[in-house]
C-alpha cells in the first residue's frame, strides 16, 4: 500500500482501539489484535469454563468455527458504522474506504512495477480491507464487537456466580481475531443435552448470520461442536461424560457453508482434541493428545534439520526462532497438575433423577 496511506490507516486503527478500550466499547470474548491479551489465555479461559461446566454438571453446546477470509470479505458500510461507534469520523472513514474501494493495484517486484493493472469496475467498488492494511485488525475487532454484544442480547451463552464473591461472570464467545467458539449452557442442571440442542442450533445459526451480514462467511471445513452431558454411573457412583451413541446420535449441527447452502459440522467425543490457539483441546482433559502433537513437531522439525547442512553460526539463530516456541501450550492449564481424572469423576452428590 501507498505509504501515506498506510500512515494513516495505522493512526486511525489505534484511536479506534484506545477509545474502545477506555470506553469498554470492546467485547471481553474479542482477544484477537489488543494490548495485554494473549493467544494462550483464551486457550486458558477455555478450558477454565469447561472445568465449571464439569463440576456443575450443566450441559452446554460448544461450536468451534472458523470465518473464512475475514480481512478480504469485509463489507464497507459495515466497518463505517462499527468504527463510528469507535468515535472514528465520517471524514476520515470516507478516505480510507473510498480509497480503497476505487483503488488501482499493481504487482511491485524488484525489476519495478508491473505495467498492467487490476482496479474495480465501473460502479462495483471493492469491498475489503485491503492486503496489508495497518488498520484491518482495528477493524476486524470493531466489527466482531457488535456481533458478540448480539449474540449477549440473544441470550446465548454462559453464566455462573462466582464461588467466593458470588459475582456473576458471563462467556458468550471466545474469538482470537477470526478462530470463535460459540458457547449455549443450560440455565440449570435439570436441563439435558437434548433439551438444550434447539438453543444450541440457534446459537449456531445466529452467529453465522451475523458473520455473514458483515460480509464474510463460516467454513465448514475447519469447525466443529461438542454437545456436553453428563451420566450417573449408578454401578460405580461416578459422573461420567456422556458418548454419542448416548445423545442424540442423529442430530446434526448444521450452518451456512462457504456456498449458503446447509451444512453438518463434525460432532467430537468430549475426549476428542482439536487444535485450537495452538493447543490440542477437549471438554474431557487429555494432555497425551497436546504431548503427542508436541513430538510431532519436534521429530518434524529434527528430520529437516537432519538433512540440511547449518553453518555453525547459523544453529543458535535457528533454534531461537524455530523449535525454542515448541514450549507454547505446555503448562496452559493448572488444572493439569491437580490429578483430576474428568473422565470418572467421583462425587459424594446424588444423582439427578433424569440420569437414574
Amino acid at each position: 500500500m501507498n505509504s501515506e496511506s498506510q500512515a494513516n490507516y495505522k493512526k486511525l486503527g489505534r484511536l479506534a482501539m484506545a477509545y474502545g478500550e477506555e470506553h469498554h466499547l470492546l467485547a471481553d470474548g474479542q482477544c484477537g489484535s489488543r494490548k495485554h491479551h494473549q493467544a494462550i489465555d483464551l486457550a486458558l479461559s477455555k478450558r477454565l469454563v469447561w472445568d465449571l461446566l464439569i463440576l456443575q454438571r450443566r450441559s452446554a453446546g460448544w461450536i468451534s468455527n472458523d470465518a473464512k477470509s475475514r480481512f478480504d470479505w469485509v463489507v464497507h458500510w459495515v466497518v463505517v458504522l462499527a468504527m463510528m461507534r469507535l468515535a472514528i469520523t465520517w471524514n476520515a472513514l470516507c478516505m480510507m474506504f473510498d480509497t480503497l474501494a476505487t483503488s488501482m493495484h499493481q504487482v511491485r517486484t524488484g525489476f519495478g512495477d508491473s505495467e498492467e493493472s487490476f482496479h474495480p469496475p465501473s460502479m462495483v467498488p471493492f469491498q475489503d480491507c485491503g492486503q496489508g492494511n495497518g488498520a484491518g485488525p482495528p477493524i476486524w475487532v470493531s466489527v466482531s464487537s457488535v456481533v458478540i454484544q448480539m449474540m449477549t442480547a440473544m441470550g446465548f451463552g454462559f453464566k455462573c456466580l462466582t464461588a467466593i464473591e458470588s459475582q456473576l461472570i458471563t462467556a458468550q464467545c471466545f474469538c482470537f481475531v477470526d478462530d470463535t467458539d460459540v458457547i449455549k449452557a443450560g440455565k440449570s442442571v435439570e436441563q439435558s443435552g437434548e433439551d438444550i440442542c434447539h438453543s444450541v442450533q440457534q446459537a449456531a445459526s445466529t452467529w453465522a448470520g451475523g458473520i455473514s451480514a458483515t460480509g464474510g462467511a463460516i467454513n465448514p471445513e475447519k469447525s466443529f461442536w461438542w454437545l456436553i452431558d453428563f451420566v450417573w454411573d449408578s454401578r460405580e457412583g461416578k459422573w461420567r461424560f456422556r458418548r454419542t451413541h448416548q445423545l442424540l446420535p442423529d442430530h446434526q449441527l448444521q450452518i451456512p457453508g462457504l456456498t449458503g447452502e446447509l451444512e453438518a459440522l463434525r460432532r467430537l467425543e468430549p475426549d476428542e482434541a482439536e487444535k485450537t490457539l495452538g493447543v490440542m483441546l477437549a471438554p474431557l482433559e487429555d494432555q497425551h493428545a497436546h504431548v503427542v502433537h508436541l513430538k510431532s513437531i519436534a521429530k518434524k522439525w529434527a528430520e529437516q534439520v537432519r538433512s540440511g547442512h547449518l553453518h555453525k553460526y547459523d544453529v543458535i539463530p535457528l533454534i531461537k526462532t524455530t523449535i525454542s516456541g515448541i514450549s507454547y501450550g505446555v503448562n496452559y492449564t493448572g488444572c493439569c497438575d491437580m490429578g483430576v481424572n474428568y473422565e470418572s469423576c467421583s462425587t459424594s452428590l446424588p444423582a439427578k433423577g433424569r440420569h437414574m
